[in-house]
């Protein structure tokens, strides 16, 4: 079966729309946000322009669920790919390294940066993502 992934950006008119789609495809990564964001937030995020919500679809059917944001480091700009959920990741992949670049240029960024499990470097790296460090993290109430 021949499939045609398209990427596209989601207009802030019609997140309502989309959302019960992206929020069942994020559900699982924002698991791993340990408290930090919920899928309201996000939602508020994308509503509010802080976010853009990208959906990867074959057809008319969401696979994947992408968010971005441009973070002004002091020195430099950066384009993040803050959520990523879905399957199918090593079909799309290819099609949004390429769009995010471009995304990130037009935003005058200097590099992208992604958060995300381990084992996304096999695929990341063939497409020259290196991983750049590992974080750790202590809830205060876990100290003596």
């Amino acid at each position: 079966m021949d499939t045609s992934l398209q990427l596209t950006c989601v207009p802030v008119e019609y997140l309502s729309h989309v959302w019960d789609d992206a929020k069942a495809l994020l559900e699982r990564t924002l698991a791993t946000s340990t408290a930090k964001y919920s899928l309201d937030d996000v939602y508020t995020a994308v509503h509010n322009g802080e976010m853009l919500l990208w959906l990867v679809i074959d057809g008319s059917t969401p696979v994947a669920a992408i968010t971005t944001r441009v973070i002004v480091y002091p020195r430099r700009r950066a384009l993040a790919l803050d959520w990523i959920g879905g399957s199918r990741m090593s079909e799309w992949l290819p099609m949004l390294h390429t769009r995010m670049i471009a995304h990130a240029k037009l935003n005058d960024c200097q590099h992208l940066e992604g958060y995300g499990r381990r084992a996304w470097g096999r695929l990341l790296e063939k497409h020259g993502w290196k991983p750049e460090y590992i974080a750790y993290k202590m809830e205060l109430t876990d100290a003596g």
